[in-house]
């Protein structure tokens, strides 16, 4: 026997218990994070006009108005954007971690639409490819059932 038992315990205890807090540390850190972007608030276009609600409350198959600077809050179908040429520039850096601006274009038919409320007056449904975890492309086929 080297030593007292103590001698061997108590560094491994603290260890442990060193460890243990900041892992405790981390998650309440992560769980205020979370809360925090769950809880902002998003304009969500209905036929009553638009309505704020949550990020946590967003639903597949609702029509968001995201605003300049404002976060992407879920993956999204990009239909129309205030821009007439049709363009738009976003960053992925919280999702790639590049901070690089990247063009992206909406729906062709959507975006010809007189005002975003007219979203709401078309037939229309969407093919989405199930979530993987490929950022960069993505395969789907939207279709417009009435006249374009």
């Amino acid at each position: 026997r080297l030593g007292a038992l103590y001698t061997y315990w108590v560094p491994l205890g603290f260890v442990l218990a060193v460890t243990v807090i900041r892992e405790a540390a981390e998650e309440i850190r992560c769980y205020m994070r979370d809360k925090e972007v769950n809880s902002q608030i998003y304009s969500k276009l209905t036929a009553r006009g638009t309505v704020k609600v949550k990020s946590s409350n967003i639903q597949v198959g609702d029509l968001i108005i995201v605003e300049k600077n404002q976060r992407v809050p879920a993956d999204m179908i990009f239909l129309r954007t205030s821009e007439k040429n049709g363009s738009c520039f976003l960053r992925t850096d919280q999702l790639d971690g590049e901070t690089d601006w990247k063009l992206r274009l909406p729906v062709t038919c959507t975006q010809r639409l007189p005002t975003a409320s007219d979203l709401l007056q078309i037939r229309s449904y969407v093919y989405a490819e199930e979530p993987n975890i490929d950022i960069h492309n993505f395969v789907g086929t939207f279709t417009r059932e009435d006249s374009d």
